[in-house]
């Protein structure tokens, strides 16, 4: 079993990270809400991750999963996640794009506009992530929540991510400017107000020549 893996930041993809311990590449699976994060580090970087080792099961076969988290608290919460029926190892890391505190206020709170929003949630998932969940989540709902990340719906930048890469950038380079977006967020309530933020600071960087590809179409 693997508690805990420390070392280079190789590459990432989508919800998996690649990274380099002592020569050998460790593929590590991560929630939205730590892919989110990765997004800022840079290749290169030095990574410490809390995992979690499962075997991924479907038919005629079992495939080892190695999930990564930035806490003890994240997977702990992603244990109580799989005790979900039929939600599964690739629900529970779509849908965990929210804080801990905040997926867990919905649950007890019986949120069902918030837990909809999540990435692959619907009304009746939402049911069942209250029905199994509520009651066994109550600590983590009380835990402070970091502000920032309070305030940002879940599949915020995913969503304004796709509309980045739908107008010709490279996902490396629509990253880059949503990061530097969300560094200065204040009040983001919606994708267009964090597209028009990426716009304002690709406008500053660029002396004004911001987005002109796109209307040169």
């Amino acid at each position: 079993m693997i508690g805990r893996i420390k070392g280079t930041l190789l590459s990432r993809s989508d919800n998996r990270l690649l990274i380099d311990v002592n020569g050998v590449g460790y593929e590590v699976a991560v929630p939205q809400l730590v892919a989110r994060w990765a997004q800022s580090l840079p290749i290169g970087h030095t990574v410490e991750l809390i995992t979690l080792s499962l075997l991924q099961l479907e038919p005629g076969r079992a495939t080892p999963l190695l999930i990564g988290f930035r806490s003890e608290l994240e997977r702990e919460f992603f244990e109580r996640l799989l005790s979900v029926p039929k939600l599964g190892v690739r629900g529970a890391l779509l849908l965990f794009s929210l804080p801990v505190p905040q997926l867990a206020k919905a649950i007890e709170e019986n949120d069902l506009k918030t837990l909809i929003r999540l990435p692959g949630v619907g009304r009746q998932r939402a049911r069942e992530l209250i029905a199994s969940l509520q009651g066994r989540v109550t600590k983590f709902a009380l835990i402070p929540t970091e502000e920032k990340e309070e305030a940002l719906p879940a599949d915020l930048t995913q969503e304004a991510l796709q509309v980045l890469l739908s107008l010709g950038y490279s996902r490396s380079e629509a990253n880059n400017l949503l990061e530097q977006a969300l560094s200065r967020a204040t009040d983001i309530k919606s994708v267009e107000d964090l597209i028009r933020l990426v716009y304002q600071v690709k406008k500053e960087s660029e002396g004004g020549r911001g987005w002109q590809r796109e209307k040169d179409g």
